[in-house]
This record gives C-alpha cells, sequence and structure tokens, in this order.
C-alpha cells in the first residue's frame, strides 16, 4: 500500500508544479497572431510561419490552418521576427516589439513573386488589440523602464502612470522608503504583483514582498480593471514585471549617484541645533549579461548598492525641559543619525532545449538596514 501511496503523492505533486508553470508562463509571456493573405484578400492556407527571437535567436515555427490564421501562444516577451514563406509568393517579414501580456496581431499580405524576393514591414507601433480581453491596462516597454526618472530606483513608481493609481499609507517602518500604491480607491493589499509570474505580494501590509533592481526589470505592466483570471487573486489591481535576460549579445550597464552635505543648506531645525547634519548618499550598481552558449544558455546578473549616512536635526532644550537628561545619564544632542544601508541584486540563467522547451533559474536577494 505505501508504494501506491507515495506514487500518488508524486503524482499529485507534479501536477501541482505544473499548474503553478502553467501560471507563471501565462503572466508572464503574450502571444503572437495573425492572418496570411495574397493581393486578393483571400487567405493563404499552409503558409509556413517562424517566430524569431532577436535576443536569442530562439524561434516556433507552425502552418497557417484551413482559415489561414496562425498563433503561438506564451511567447517571451521581446523583439521578434515573424517571416512567413509559400511557394509561388514573396518572403514576407515583420518586426516588432512584443510585451508582456499583449497579443501582437500580424496581417501579412503576400505578393506573387519568386522565392528571393522579400516584403518587409518594419512595425514601431504593432496592432495589439485582443478583442477576446476586456482589461484595462498600461505598459511599459523596456527603453521607457531605463529613460523614466524614479524615485528612489523604485521600479513600482511606474504604477503612477495608469489613470487611478495613487499612492496609500504604509503600515510596515521597514517599507517607507517604497512605494506602495492604491488603485481606484482600493486598498493596497489588493494590489497583486509578480515577477516572471511568481508571486512578489506581501498580503499583511501591501505592495511587493522585494524590490528588484531597477538594472534587472526588462518590462512593467498594470491592469487596473477587468483582468484575466491569471493575474487573479487581487481585486484592485496586477501588476507584472518581467526580469531581463541574457541575450546572444554581451551588454552591461554601470551607474551611480552621489550627494554630500556640501550641497544641502541649512534648514530652520538645524539651525535650532547650531550645525548643519551630516549627509552623505551614494546609489550604485550595473549589470552584465551575456550568452554562455549561443542560442543555447544565457545568463544576466544585476546590483544595487546604496550607503546612505544622515542625520536627524534636534532641539536639545527639548531633552531638558522633559528632564530625561538626567534620567538617561546622557548629555542632550543636537544631531541623531539615522544610516541606512541596503543591497539588491537579482541572477538569472536561461536554457533553451528547443524550439519548444526551454527553462530558466532566478535569484533575487534585497537586505537593508538602518
Amino acid at each position: 500500500m505505501k508504494p501506491y501511496r507515495n506514487i500518488l503523492l508524486i503524482t499529485t505533486f507534479v501536477a501541482l508544479l505544473g499548474q503553478v508553470i502553467t501560471f507563471g508562463q501565462a503572466t508572464a509571456s503574450g502571444a503572437i497572431q495573425g492572418t496570411v493573405t495574397d493581393s486578393s484578400r483571400a487567405v493563404v492556407v499552409g503558409a509556413q510561419v517562424l517566430a524569431t527571437s532577436k535576443e536569442t535567436g530562439a524561434s516556433r515555427a507552425m502552418e497557417t490552418n484551413n482559415t489561414g490564421n496562425f498563433r503561438f501562444e506564451l511567447m517571451p516577451a521581446g523583439s521578434y521576427t515573424v517571416t512567413v514563406t509559400k511557394s509561388g509568393f514573396a518572403k514576407f517579414v515583420e518586426k516588432f516589439e512584443l510585451l508582456v501580456a499583449q497579443t501582437v496581431t500580424v496581417s501579412a499580405e503576400l505578393k506573387a513573386g519568386g522565392g528571393n524576393e522579400v516584403v518587409e514591414v518594419t512595425s514601431e507601433a504593432p496592432i495589439t488589440t485582443d478583442q477576446t480581453k476586456t482589461g484595462v491596462s498600461q505598459y511599459i516597454t523596456p527603453s521607457e523602464v531605463q529613460e523614466l526618472p524614479l524615485l528612489g530606483r523604485d521600479v513600482a513608481n511606474l504604477a503612477y502612470l495608469a489613470p487611478g493609481v495613487k499612492a496609500t499609507d504604509s503600515y510596515d517602518p521597514t517599507k517607507n522608503r517604497y512605494a506602495i500604491i492604491s488603485v481606484n480607491g482600493q486598498d493596497g493589499r489588493n494590489v497583486n504583483v509578480t515577477i516572471n509570474g511568481v508571486d512578489n505580494k506581501d498580503s499583511t501590509v501591501g505592495g511587493p514582498v522585494m524590490q528588484l533592481p531597477l538594472e534587472a526589470v526588462q518590462e512593467f505592466a498594470i491592469s487596473t480593471q477587468r483582468f484575466s483570471a491569471a493575474n487573479g487573486r487581487s481585486e484592485g489591481a496586477a501588476i507584472n514585471m518581467i526580469t531581463k535576460t541574457g541575450t546572444n549579445g554581451y551588454h552591461g550597464s554601470a551607474f551611480g549617484f552621489f550627494r554630500d552635505e556640501a550641497l544641502n543648506a541649512i534648514d530652520t531645525f538645524a539651525a535650532k541645533g547650531g550645525q548643519k547634519a551630516p549627509y552623505s548618499r551614494q546609489f550604485f550598481g550595473g549589470s552584465i549579461g551575456g550568452p554562455f552558449i549561443k542560442d543555447k544558455m544565457f545568463g544576466f546578473f544585476a546590483l544595487e548598492r546604496q550607503r546612505e549616512h544622515t542625520s536627524k536635526p534636534e532641539n536639545p532644550d527639548a531633552f531638558t525641559e522633559l528632564n530625561l537628561v538626567k534620567s538617561l545619564g546622557a548629555q542632550p544632542a543636537a544631531i541623531i543619525p539615522t544610516p541606512f544601508f541596503e543591497n539588491r541584486y537579482n541572477g538569472r540563467l536561461d536554457y533553451h532545449f528547443s524550439d519548444r522547451e526551454s527553462a530558466y533559474v532566478s535569484y533575487t536577494s534585497q537586505a537593508n538596514n538602518s
């Protein structure tokens, strides 16, 4: 009886694991669909369609069905080239960017011609309307993630670009430096946050459990109304973040922000204390990514460090008036140190077994003290 029980437990575990993987894929990917026609608008059956990732070289292939349609599901977000070929027609090529949770529609019109002729379309803003979805979403592209200024390099601030989003109170003193958002009047705990489809929500006080290094974020999407059940578990909104991956080319980045007390004016409280509060802040980091095995194995790593030496000015007379000095056996101070140190890093390793099978391992860490 015991062997059968073990087999049942293993089978149940594998089934549940499959559900988790499917959920992650659904929220961390997109879809590519389209219709292939000829010059007379008649559908082309049996055309070869190939979707190739620009970053990794991974490709998926299929043929159009009897209505001339095709659809690629669970495609990782990124830049793609779709190539359509059919005997007796010129090759059709279209390039575009697929964002997380989006469906890109390609309208491929084949022109009569030889095999060496190519019709190439470069689309900066492809059609992304999916008539099967009713959700209201805001998508932040990789270039916007890189270029938009963000307070404290907190990627959650990108949510403020969506209508109905505003800051709300944080009830966790360890998160007073990070954005906690409210959507359409909902409490911050009603916003679900995922990274690559994996849950990152703090159900107690709201907001993400862990902050990603900004250098590791590729895309950001927030759905505020009528979003898919794949994003579920929260009635307020759903935030999806996709981390960067290594590609066939080596690439990296570095940044540094530095500020010193010499750049600060003396405020009213510091003037009462008789001295300027010391201040020193360094925020720096970088990233590196590339292939271990071309077209097969890729790695990416990002790191951010923040070191802040700050102080809070106080009026020493306040302690004297409260008769605390003698009982504590200490002299009142005009400056109280409030240092803050934080490290964030993210690593990811991707492996492509075939055109239809791939896997990745990712590890993220955030540690701070003050």
